[in-house]
């Protein structure tokens, strides 16, 4: 009776890991040429406004939305959003037939299905820490210097910027920190190190090596990945065969295709490397 009575709860707790471990996609768009910025449960989620912003890693079953409009004239819209784990659900931002700017639900897919990324549209991991946006800030002052230059005026400007190391615009402020690269890209802009570090932490959180590897690949299906960060996550598996099966998925995913070979080092076997590099010879 006791083992039995183990064997519930052994499966009662792998049913609730594997339940924790399950995520969600939430997207918001609009064909009307009206930026918008996203702010769920209280916290800005992109630091800019944009037209098309896809938001990831979302894991409780229900969130409290609210659209602000960079058109202060437009109303907010808030509404209460119902996930549900491993799906994509899409939102569009339009006018109803009275002429009020709504939020209409347009579908929903699973994660596994989702179509490629589409070029316009910027993709954020949720965070609870606000994402601020990158201000630039120019001061004029004019002096007059009297008689000592004849009476005539000397202008000065001075300009000061601030930024947050969050914004997901670092890889365009900051590419010395990325390596040089003018070859073939297979996505348009890679992930930043702040976004990288918050989806490592998430994949190493999960105990059983298939959540790491769904996690994983949601992450890489939603962004744009160097093929250094894709070794990084390779890294974090134990199996040779998640290694080899994530490194396979994550090629049409990742900027700097051309040095997928730097991937061969996370490798323990030939065999894989040979396996990868026939899958990449079968995609071009």
């Amino acid at each position: 009776m006791i083992s039995k009575k183990i064997s519930i709860l052994t499966v009662i707790l792998l049913f609730g890991l594997t339940i924790q471990a399950q995520f969600s996609n939430l997207v918001i768009f609009t064909q009307a040429n009206e930026p918008f910025t996203i702010i769920i449960n209280g916290i800005q989620q992109a630091p800019d406004p944009e037209t098309n912003v896809k938001i990831t890693g979302l894991k409780a079953p229900n969130y409290k939305l609210k659209v602000l409009f960079e058109n202060q004239a437009i109303p907010e819209i808030n509404k209460n959003i119902y996930l549900q784990p491993e799906i994509e659900v899409s939102y569009e931002i339009l006018k109803n037939k009275k002429g009020s700017w709504v939020l209409r639900m347009l579908n929903s897919t699973p994660l596994d299905e989702i179509p490629e990324r589409d070029a316009g549209q910027e993709v954020y991991i949720y965070t609870t820490t606000p994402r601020l946006s990158t201000t630039t800030v120019s001061q004029t002052t004019t002096v007059n210097t009297g008689g000592l230059l004849g009476g005539t005026s000397v202008t000065t400007t001075t300009t000061q910027t601030t930024s947050n190391s969050g914004s997901v615009d670092e890889f365009e402020t900051n590419q010395t920190d990325y390596p040089e690269y003018s070859g073939p890209r297979g996505c348009p802009r890679p992930m930043n190190k702040h976004s990288f570090v918050q989806a490592l932490e998430s994949i190493s959180s999960k105990s059983f090596e298939s959540s790491k590897l769904m996690i994983a690949k949601q992450i890489a299906g939603a962004n744009c990945l160097l093929c250094n960060q894709v070794k990084e996550i390779m890294k974090l598996f134990t199996f040779e065969s998640n290694r080899l099966e994530f490194a396979k998925y994550a090629y049409n995913y990742t900027w700097d295709i051309n040095n997928y070979f730097l991937l061969n080092d996370a490798f323990d076997f030939e065999s894989s490397i040979d396996d990868l590099n026939r899958y990449i010879q079968g995609k071009r």
